[in-house]
């Protein structure tokens, strides 16, 4: 992650905690998330905080809403999460983009090609893409949401990869047909958003 010498004299805190998932790790500074982990074995979380922000420092309880909102996902009983987060070491491109993919709602999805139109660029679907390789906020920043043009899983940067993507889409209620090359159909909307009817990806992406 780039520029990343900025936070040299802040102090950044890291916390790891279990969740029906398995063990979940973020990094914050001044109450802002810098990055999330996706639940795996605590010392692979570990040793990926250490590489990845070696001057931070493990914390009791930081953020402890935050830290319920993540425990009630992994359970089905969070649909959003709310908690401020830091995007300023990525450029103007990535923050654009992935501000835009937050907005898109639990249960929903879109596609490279709808996220490059919303944030006024329709021929970077590819650059997209690139954006949400980076992702420093994986769930919390829903890149598992957004799909290739004809609906396929596209790709997912995750230890486990497309897997791990397809489970948080069925957690979320978005029906993945596996016997079409694992694509994502409209399926239900959230527990506390349903609506009869296919989803609106481009609503979508604008809704708040």
């Amino acid at each position: 992650m780039p520029r990343r010498e900025i936070y040299r004299n802040f102090v950044i805190h890291f916390s790891i905690f279990d969740t029906a998932w398995g063990a979940f790790g973020f990094v914050e500074n001044d109450r802002r998330l810098l990055a999330t982990f996706l639940p795996r074995a605590r010392q692979e979380l570990v040793r990926a905080i250490r590489i990845a922000w070696p001057q931070a420092v493990e914390a009791s309880d930081p953020l402890p809403r935050f830290r319920q909102a993540v425990v009630d996902y992994f359970e089905g009983k969070r649909t959003r999460f709310s908690s401020a987060v830091d995007l300023s070491l990525l450029p103007p491109f990535h923050q654009s983009v992935l501000e835009t993919c937050r907005r898109i709602r639990y249960g929903h999805t879109a596609s490279y090609a709808d996220l490059a139109r919303a944030v006024g660029k329709p021929n970077a679907a590819r650059a997209v893409g690139g954006a949400m390789a980076r992702n420093p906020l994986p769930m919390v920043i829903p890149c598992h949401r957004i799909l290739s043009a004809d609906g396929s899983i596209g790709g997912y940067s995750s230890t486990r990869g497309v897997n791990e993507k397809i489970r948080l889409l069925q957690l979320e209620g978005a029906r993945v047909d596996l016997r079409s090359g694992a694509r994502a159909v409209p399926g239900p909307k959230s527990r506390k958003d349903r609506s009869d009817g296919a989803v609106d990806q481009r609503r979508t992406l604008m809704a708040v």
